[in-house]
């Protein structure tokens, strides 16, 4: 390369720095703009996101009906739609408006709550030791009035606000709607999607990295499948279970509370315990005998997922310990919410596989390394 060229290269990487550095800055500047464009395109194919969310879920039992009852990829999806809107009318129909009532029923009872916990705290400050204690102490500064007429206020504020977001609900169920269509597409095409995914990644990485990330992904696939598949059948089970024992025991708001339990007994650990914590707190107004009971009852159920019905079903699929297990629990929720909660301990164990084979393979170059020193 000559003088000359050498030049021209050299001014043609500078004035191309300057050129990116602009655009750079300028970006920066405008980043409201350009993120107020991102949220709206986000927006735009929000549809197709929910509509590949619904596919994966979807995709089992449509695979379960092509190798059950052999039959092709159009009628298998037909029978998918069909259970599932059979399960969405059911639910529309008996559950969601006993729910919604209950829901309501408990926020307009909240001043008379309130009061019950008002005029139980003042029967236990009448006694006079503690009454002594109590006006000794910094707690005589709360002043427990006020703070039950904030809960009223902010019941009365919740359920204002419940309502004010119908039509948010509403928009978010029609995307929702058009993702189901979008689905069936995309059901019916699967192979096809994952064949061009395949290719774009050999396209863009090298065929080592895009191997890896292959099969990065189909171990996240089982993992995660393989827990929340297996764990939300557990969480039904427990919750129908939850459901007959509170009827059989009278408890208050029993569907609401077993539609709680099962939920929440999608977190490991934490969630057995808030059921636990809403059916006592529920009963305790009613009959403080009724909420002892249905602790009890809902405690030895719990002990009963634990050591019997969650084993049988998920046994060491996760195959993390008790400490990871609350570890992965704690970031999800912390990251994600109560999704996070469910989705990061499968992906935690994934990590952890990636992570172990890793250590494995340094371990055994250093072992090589230290024999090779000691020749």
């Amino acid at each position: 390369m000559n003088l000359k060229k050498y030049k021209e290269k050299k001014y043609f990487n500078l004035v191309l720095a300057i050129v990116i550095a602009y655009i750079l800055i300028k970006l920066i500047d405008n980043h409201a703009y350009f993120y107020g464009g991102f949220i709206k395109l986000t927006s735009i194919v929000s549809p197709f996101i929910y509509a590949f969310i619904i596919a994966y879920i979807l995709n089992p039992i449509m695979k379960f009906f092509e190798k059950r009852f052999k039959v092709k990829r159009g009628v298998s999806i037909l029978l998918t739609y069909i259970l599932i809107l059979g399960i969405v009318t059911v639910t529309s129909i008996y559950l969601i408006p006993k729910i919604s009532n209950s829901i309501i029923d408990i926020l307009k009872n909240v001043p008379y709550f309130a009061g019950e916990t008002q005029k139980w705290f003042n029967d236990l400050i009448s006694n006079s030791k503690l009454d002594s204690l109590l006006s000794s102490s910094t707690l005589s500064a709360l002043n427990f009035n006020s703070f039950l007429s904030k809960i009223s206020n902010f019941s009365i504020t919740f359920l204002n606000l419940l309502l004010s977001k119908t039509i948010t609900f509403t928009s978010y169920l029609i995307k929702w709607v058009f993702g189901f269509l979008i689905a069936i597409y995309i059901l019916f095409d699967k192979e096809n999607i994952i064949s061009w995914f395949k290719k774009i990644c050999y396209i863009t990485f090298k065929d080592r990295t895009s191997d890896k990330l292959i099969s990065l992904i189909k171990n996240l696939h089982n993992m995660v499948g393989a827990y929340v598949g297996t764990k939300a059948i557990d969480s039904s089970i427990i919750g129908v279970l939850a459901f007959v024992g509170l009827t059989i025991i009278g408890s208050s708001y029993g569907l609401l509370i077993a539609v709680i339990v099962g939920i929440t007994n999608m977190i490991p650990y934490f969630g057995p315990f808030i059921g636990m914590v809403v059916a006592f707190v529920i009963n305790v107004f009613f009959s403080p005998l009724k909420a002892f009971i249905a602790l009890i009852f809902l405690f030895v159920l719990q002990q009963f997922d634990a050591w019997y019905l969650d084993p049988k079903l998920i046994g060491g699929k996760v195959g993390l310990s008790p400490f990871l297990v609350i570890f992965a629990v704690t970031l999800g929720g912390g990251l994600y919410g109560p999704v996070g909660m469910v989705l990061f301990v499968p992906i935690v164990a994934v990590v952890k596989v990636y992570l172990d084979k890793f250590i494995e393979r340094q371990v055994k170059k250093n072992n090589k390394v230290e024999e090779l020193d000691e020749v």
